[in-house]
């Protein structure tokens, strides 16, 4: 089954442009300590984030019709945000305050709620067809 997709790849770009813009500007506001700057940038983020995977998303939809709950994307998103966060850290972008153990931990947490969507995917995916229930197929 092909999983990897037009809308999947153009939500991955999407996402990496936002994250490296989000990165950017998050680190600017830590290094002046200004706690508006990224509360605003977080939630615009986080906003852009959900709309670019609601339009992708439903786009994808009709193009590849399985029910996956928002896995892949949700895989995709973990993925990138954490790998340009830890690069960007890493390679010294980062602000003088900012430490690579954050990331790291926040990374270590994120990815213990990817295992729950992961198996909540399974779940579902073994209990349905095309978004349909097994049990409403033969009636």
């Amino acid at each position: 089954m092909k999983t990897i997709t037009p809308y999947l790849l153009r939500f991955a770009l999407t996402s990496t442009l936002l994250t490296i813009v989000f990165r950017y500007f998050l680190s600017y506001g830590i290094e002046n300590e200004s706690g508006i700057m990224i509360t605003i940038l977080a939630v615009i983020y986080g906003l852009l984030m959900f709309a670019s995977g609601w339009y992708f998303g439903r786009k994808e939809g009709g193009y590849l019709p399985i029910f996956d709950v928002g896995f892949r994307f949700h895989l995709t998103t973990y993925l990138i945000h954490n790998g340009i966060s830890l690069l960007w850290i890493g390679l010294g972008f980062g602000s003088k305050y900012e430490k690579l153990s954050l990331s790291i931990t926040v990374a270590i947490y994120w990815a213990i709620f990817i295992a729950l969507h992961f198996i909540f995917y399974l779940w579902a995916r073994k209990n349905s067809i095309d978004d349909l229930d097994k049990e409403d197929l033969f009636e």
